[in-house]
């Protein structure tokens, strides 16, 4: 599994390989971050490991204490918030001339966008941040930006940087001298906590607002930007029709940022450091709220990419262009938040036929199955097809990937006019909060998952008749 749920390339005219494209894995990487944002995690290193040392620092050495970097967070956050770029660029190594220019770029992005939250954290401290001998201190500390889209996101969210602390000598000032993205949890699918994001990743960004989202690109790409900004809020209108239809209660975003990337690099460096080369058309990436709600951890919003090289986005008007890809992450996006981390377990078991199948219900509602460009290939393959849904593992296989976002497409369907369009988003809604399948099956459908394969298998037959 990869970040983000996304959607994976066209089906191929050839038997070449496709990339799996559920990712679940976004979540359990959410959930690492999460379990150390916004718990008063102290700051940890060699100045806290006794009284003696303290002291001998105190009179003979060098050394920075917590109250210093709490400090040095706090004015930094409060120089954002009032546009003062002199006094955000004073955290830094004035010598350090390439650091300084990279600051002032990020500042300048970062006054772009409309955060009604943005402010700087301790999440930890790596290395000593105390010398007895006055030789002075170079440690790590990773800084939480704690930041909300206003419009956007339902709670603030976070992304961790590394910041690299050096005070010189006893009456130094406490200096940045370097900063890149903290390392993430070392089995997971990104080597960073939401790092980069389009402000870091690229010089100068471009901001395009519709009603419904924010859209964000590289500068030299704006109209590119503008060209697909009203795809992006079609798509967004006709989700959000699709979900007021569904009836679910709960909070529902009014909104969503996405991001242009050109080719794969890029879909693989932005929110993240993806471990694997990235493949896929697009992905939605939950994001973990800075604080706990409840004493439980939430999806504080959700942060959609595309790769506009990939051919869906050189067709127009067509029934599998861009706007599909948007409705299909943007159908991710409405669910990911409603996802109950306190049952990260139960999410890893998530089966990826549900997750994906109503990401392509939503993306195609109110067309025919047939308008799929998976249709026709998909029904070349029911032929020793053994008429059960595909488990997990079967995603594995990547000549069958596109045939199994099919076949999760038509089990959707299939229990829309079967149940009814309430009961498949209670059903959905059930597994994303961690519900196994086969009793969300049971608790909203009233029948045995067994029994509702049958059925659908049924139906997805007859398709080919």
């Amino acid at each position: 599994m990869t970040q983000g749920h996304a959607y994976p390339p066209p089906p191929p005219t050839s038997r070449r390989k496709l990339w799996i494209g559920l990712a679940a894995g976004a979540l359990a990487l959410a959930v690492c971050a999460g379990a150390l944002v916004g718990v008063g995690l102290g700051l940890r290193g060699d100045d806290e490991e006794g009284a003696a040392p303290k002291a001998a620092a105190a009179a003979n050495g060098v050394t920075v204490t917590d109250a210093e970097l709490t400090a040095l967070l706090d004015r930094h956050g409060k120089a954002l918030a009032a546009k003062d770029l002199d006094g955000w660029l004073a955290a830094f190594d004035p010598a350090r001339e390439d650091l300084v220019a990279a600051q002032t770029h990020l500042f300048r992005n970062l006054a772009k966008l409309p955060l009604s939250v943005a402010r700087y954290e301790t999440v930890e401290k790596q290395g000593r941040a105390s010398d007895a001998f006055g030789q002075g201190v170079t440690f790590q500390l990773d800084v939480s930006f704690v930041h909300q889209f206003d419009g956007f996101d339902l709670a603030p969210v976070t992304e961790w940087y590394r910041w690299t602390i050096v005070r010189p000598a006893k009456d130094a000032p406490v200096r940045v001298t370097a900063v890149t993205g903290a390392p993430a949890a070392a089995n997971g699918s990104s080597k960073t906590v939401y790092y980069p994001g389009p402000w870091d990743r690229w010089r100068e960004i471009h901001v395009e607002r519709t009603p419904h989202t924010l859209i964000i690109a590289d500068s030299a790409r704006a109209a590119l930007a503008k060209r697909y900004a009203p795809t992006a809020e079609a798509a967004v209108a006709h989700d959000l029709a699709v979900w007021r239809a569904g009836g679910l209660p709960g909070p529902v975003p009014n909104g969503f940022v996405l991001a242009l990337a050109k080719g794969k690099d890029e879909m693989g460096s932005l929110y993240r450091i993806g471990t694997g080369k990235a493949t896929e058309a697009g992905f939605s990436l939950g994001m973990v709220a800075a604080e706990r709600r409840d004493g439980k951890f939430t999806i504080g919003g959700t942060r959609v990419v595309v790769d506009t090289d990939e051919r869906y986005f050189g067709r127009s008007g067509g029934r599998n262009d861009a706007g599909m890809v948007f409705r299909h992450e943007l159908a991710h996006s409405l669910m990911t938040p409603r996802t109950n981390l306190t049952e990260v377990d139960a999410f890893d078991r998530l089966d990826e036929w549900v997750v994906e199948g109503f990401a392509e219900y939503v993306a195609f509602h109110g067309r025919p199955l047939g308008d799929s460009e998976r249709t026709v290939a998909a029904r070349r393959l029911l032929r020793g097809w053994n008429g059960k849904l595909p488990g997990n593992g079967d995603w594995n296989d990547p000549d069958l990937v596109s045939f199994h976002y099919w076949l999760g497409h038509t089990a959707m369907n299939h229990l829309a006019e079967k149940y009814g369009e309430s009961k498949l988003f209670r059903f959905v809604d059930a597994v994303y909060a961690g519900t196994p399948t086969d009793r969300a099956a049971r608790d909203v459908l009233g029948v045995s998952l067994d029994e509702f394969q049958a059925g659908w298998a049924d139906y997805v037959r007859a398709q080919t008749r």
